[in-house]
């Protein structure tokens, strides 16, 4: 599953979802996962649930699951601001 490609997340706690959807389709438990990284299991399930965890637990779970964390823009552009309100269409 390569579901979280260019998915937007804004908080903790969908961040947590997506990095446990990524687990359960490679197949990995949280202990496993957890081993990987180098935590306690309740420490993954604690990232899980968008408890807080150090930045150090989140890069090594992404790292564990053969992904990146990629910072882009999420401001609204104002031509695409526009266009919602363009009577033409």
């Amino acid at each position: 599953m390569s579901g979280m490609s260019d998915i937007s997340i804004f908080t903790a706690s969908e961040l947590g979802q997506r990095l446990r959807a990524e687990r359960k389709a490679l197949g990995l438990t949280q202990q496993q996962l957890a081993t990987r990284v180098g935590v306690t299991r309740q420490t993954v399930i604690d990232m899980e649930h968008g408890n807080n965890v150090s930045l150090y637990v989140v890069m090594g779970a992404l790292a564990a699951l053969g992904k990146a964390l990629k910072v882009t823009d999420a401001r609204a552009n104002l031509d695409d601001v526009r266009a919602m309100f363009d009577e033409t269409e």
